[in-house]
Order: C-alpha cells, then sequence, then structure tokens
C-alpha cells in the first residue's frame, strides 16, 4: 500500500516515492543531515514575490541534494515565491539525520488549479544572493537540499509559476547508489525509511499512520528482472512483474522486498538501467 502526505494549511501527510539516484547529501552540522503519515513540515504558501538571493557553498552544489545549475541565457529564473525554505530544510535534516543518511526527502509539486500545468516547471532556491536552480524530475519532484546558509536567510523556493497554482506533497525516497544494493542494505533501508517517517510524523497522528511496509525495484513495463550477484557469479534472476503506483502515480511493474528475505546478507541486487526503487 502506498502512502501519501497530503498538504492542507501547514499540514502534510507524507508520501514515499520512487528513488532517485543520490550522492550522499552534505553532511549537516551537529546535529547534521512508499507509508501514510502526517509529516510535521508546513504545507505550501500561497506564493509571493521574492528578492535578494543568495549563493551556496561549492560543497553543497557538488552534493546530490543541492542541484547543479544549468545556464541558459535564454530562460528567466524562476520569480514566484513558492514556500519558505526552513522548514522544509528542518525536515529534510531531521529524515537525512534518523536514517544515517539512507532516505531523503523531496518535494512532489502539484497542480492546485485546473489551470496550472507542471510539465515546464523550474524551481530554484533563493536567499540573499542569485537563485540556486533545482533539479527537477519527471512529475515535479525534487530532492530538498541541505543548505545550511540559505536556511539561516529565511530563504525559499521559486517557481516559474503564478501565485497559487501548485501546491506539494512530503515524498521519502531512498538515497543508495546504483551499485550499492544488497540483501542488507534493503533491511537496512526500509529499517531507516520507518524510523524517518515516524520521525516528521507528530506524535498525536502516529495511531493512525501507516508504516513503510516493502521495498521495491520497479520498470514501466513488464519484462524487466534483478539479478542476485555473489561476487560475478549470478544466483538467481527475479522478474519485476508485481504491479504497484509511483509517487506520481504511474503504473509500475516490481519485485518487492518486505525486508524479512532469505538470500544471504551479502548477495548483490543488480538493476536494470532504467529500474527506479520505491518505498511502499
Amino acid at each position: 500500500m502506498r502512502t501519501w502526505i497530503a498538504c492542507a494549511g501547514w499540514w502534510c501527510v507524507v508520501s514515499l516515492g520512487h528513488a532517485q539516484e543520490h550522492v550522499p547529501p552534505p553532511a549537516v552540522p551537529a546535529p547534521q543531515q512508499s507509508t501514510r503519515v502526517p509529516a510535521t513540515t508546513d504545507a505550501v504558501p500561497p506564493p509571493a514575490a521574492v528578492a535578494a538571493p543568495a549563493p551556496a557553498s561549492e560543497a553543497q552544489l557538488q552534493s546530490s541534494q543541492t542541484v547543479t545549475i544549468t545556464a541558459n541565457s535564454d530562460v528567466k529564473p524562476p520569480r514566484v515565491r513558492f514556500t519558505p525554505y526552513r522548514e522544509s530544510y528542518l525536515t529534510a535534516r531531521k529524515v537525512w539525520q534518523v536514517s544515517s543518511g539512507n532516505v531523503v526527502m523531496a518535494l512532489r509539486l502539484i497542480p492546485a488549479k485546473l489551470s496550472a500545468s507542471i510539465d515546464d516547471v523550474r524551481v530554484a532556491l533563493q536567499g540573499n544572493g542569485a537563485p540556486i536552480p533545482i533539479k527537477v524530475s519527471e512529475g515535479g519532484v525534487f530532492v530538498v537540499p541541505l543548505n545550511d546558509d540559505i536556511a539561516a536567510q529565511d530563504g525559499s523556493f521559486l517557481v516559474n509559476k503564478g501565485p497559487g497554482e501548485l501546491t506539494a506533497n512530503i515524498v521519502i525516497q531512498p538515497s543508495v547508489a546504483r551499485d550499492a544494493w544488497n540483501v542488507t542494505r534493503i533491511g537496512q533501508v526500509l529499517k531507516d525509511a520507518r524510523r524517518a517517517v515516524r520521525a516528521i510524523t507528530p506524535w498525536y497522528k502516529r495511531p493512525f499512520a501507516n508504516e513503510v511496509q516493502s521495498l521495491a525495484f520497479c520498470a514501466a513495463e513488464t519484462g524487466s528482472a534483478l539479478h542476485l550477484m555473489d561476487g560475478e557469479q549470478l544466483i538467481a534472476t527475479l522478474p519485476m512483474n508485481e504491479p504497484a503506483v509511483n509517487d506520481i502515480n504511474q503504473a509500475v511493474f516490481c519485485k518487492i522486498f518486505d525486508g524479512e528475505d532469505k538470500y544471504p546478507g551479502h548477495y548483490r541486487v543488480v538493476l536494470p538501467e532504467q529500474a527506479t526503487v520505491l518505498l511502499l
């Protein structure tokens, strides 16, 4: 069963979604940096105009959570204030801390008006300097960067949409390199994801929140398979044929693990090239 966090007012419900490949985000100063549970982050307020941007440090720009800048003189940077950065930063930092970096927090942008679209959505993070472009994946999902300086400056996320056109849900994603998966890692990520969801769920909503049940390796179509390897020896071919829905409500076909699998922990999991990873 998928988990999601719908945002209403300043309260959100967590949605566990597909993984992207992340290089571990920058360490958060001490203390540092799919499940249905309410999160402590605020929902997206009506956008307002923003000014004065701020540069991020070089280390942060190199992290998976701070997306590289793609310069294009023909494209104007986003200018509409979407939501304050600090609330998202604090929640993303907590997710990173309690999961030991095995999962990260992302935001999924959703049209709030019938006339709104996310096909061409762009996002930037702005503090007191120039806006820092943030990479947005298919379906309007972007990982929340951990930028201490901009959080201290009361920065904001900017979008290239009109005021009130977008809202957002929280998405929890695994943050494991494609070549680093093995059976032990699957179980550890599941434990860390459950711990992270509990950490950002208000205590009074925990009795009603569903836990992360499983981790799934998924493809858009049937016919793909995982390979379990012991060193360079192929141990098993596991079909990805169990239906599921990813964090942007697309149908996918998966091999699902519940963390109690009996394979030896050192067996490597080799993913097909286009496979994604979901927390269900």
